[in-house]
């Protein structure tokens, strides 16, 4: 698990370490927004939404991950999948909130993609998740 194709590439360990931590963050963003929401009292309201912009605007560049979000390579990847689990979890549980609030005015700045709303926040946590999987199944090849 801790095998790179080179130096600048994450290996599995490292790449599921990532995602445990970035979907950790989103899980507090969320949580904030919702905050926000709620002192508000503003009522829900769904519209469509999306972040295939931001997707195809990023496909095949490559993103450099801010320090805070970067794997230390420290956790197993037993350790990761079971952070993995729990943010899943936590996001699970914020349903009942997340359909109350009105997604669409909060917003919080993402990194590479700048400020996203709510909904686009969930939303990027599978399109991260799909990114990397990428990565993940690219990497297994170059192990065979």
């Amino acid at each position: 698990m801790a095998f790179s194709p080179a130096p600048d590439r994450w290996s599995v360990a490292q790449l599921v370490e990532h995602l445990s931590i970035v979907e950790g963050g989103v899980v507090k963003v969320v949580e904030r927004l919702l905050s926000n929401a709620e002192e508000a009292d503003a009522p829900g309201t769904f519209e469509p939404v999306s972040v295939e912009e931001f997707v195809e605007r990023s496909r095949g560049v490559k993103l450099e991950a801010p320090e805070r979000v970067r794997p230390t390579g420290a956790l197993a990847v037993a350790d990761s999948l079971a952070r993995l689990k729990d943010s899943r979890a936590a996001l699970h549980a914020l349903r009942p909130r997340i359909e109350r609030a009105d997604g669409r005015a909060l917003r919080f700045p993402h990194p590479a993609w700048g400020p996203l709303d709510l909904y686009q926040w969930l939303l990027f946590v599978g399109a991260h998740e799909d990114r990397h999987l990428a990565q993940l199944e690219a990497l297994k090849e170059t192990m065979k």
